[in-house]
């Protein structure tokens, strides 16, 4: 697609300079895909302490995933097969301004930050464990045998992304815009970046 010659390569070559741009712009492909459409889905697990509240995903413990957390679709008591309502800590003040004072077993959760927790009420016994579903974001790729975590529909998006960037380096800017156009449309995403400039409409209510 870059006009390159396959067998005797004019820009790029099998290098550390050659085609580590080429690497480079499909796993930013890869890992804004995953990101924009979730489709990668990953488990956690944290076991419960009695009287905690606050938890904070260790990505550290779970590193055979390869997969770093990007936010939280659900979670589930693992021993009870109950999933958690998720609410907000301005929720949890106006159900009780004394909520941290709640024991029992957890209800709700709240996330706060990038990868931490709040379940409500704080577990009465450390005997239940949180399954917390998540988007997953792939690690960049390294090695020839690492298992691309891409959908085969998003395949060509990541493509047109790399082509784009490859052109945009070259200082070709239409035709990059014209690649990542079709990177978006393959994303199923074309509104994404707005072609026309952003405005604010509103009513006038004096009359001229």
């Amino acid at each position: 697609m870059i006009g390159e010659n396959t067998t005797t390569p004019d820009v790029f070559s099998d290098d550390a300079t050659g085609m580590a741009p080429i690497r480079d712009s499909l796993n930013d492909a890869i890992q804004e895909i995953c990101l924009l459409s979730g489709s990668v889905k990953r488990k956690w697990y944290i076991p419960l302490e009695a009287d905690q509240f606050f938890y904070q995903l260790d990505v550290s413990s779970n590193s055979g995933l390869r997969d770093m957390f990007a936010w939280i679709v659900g979670v589930w008591l693992v021993d009870q097969k109950r999933e958690l309502e998720a609410v907000d800590f301005t929720w949890l003040r106006d159900y009780n301004p004394r909520w941290l004072y709640n024991k029992g077993t957890p209800e709700r959760y709240a996330i706060f930050g990038k990868d931490k927790i709040c379940v409500h009420p704080g577990a009465a016994a450390s005997t239940d464990m949180l399954e917390i579903e998540g988007v997953a974001i792939p690690v960049a790729y390294s090695l020839d045998d690492d298992r691309v975590k891409l959908r085969n529909a998003f395949q060509w998006a990541a493509v047109h992304f790399a082509v784009s960037e490859y052109w945009a380096s070259r200082g070709d800017a239409k035709t990059a815009l014209t690649h990542h156009k079709e990177y978006l449309r393959r994303l199923q995403i074309p509104k994404l970046y707005s072609d026309a400039e952003e405005r604010a409409w509103r009513y006038d209510t004096e009359k001229k």
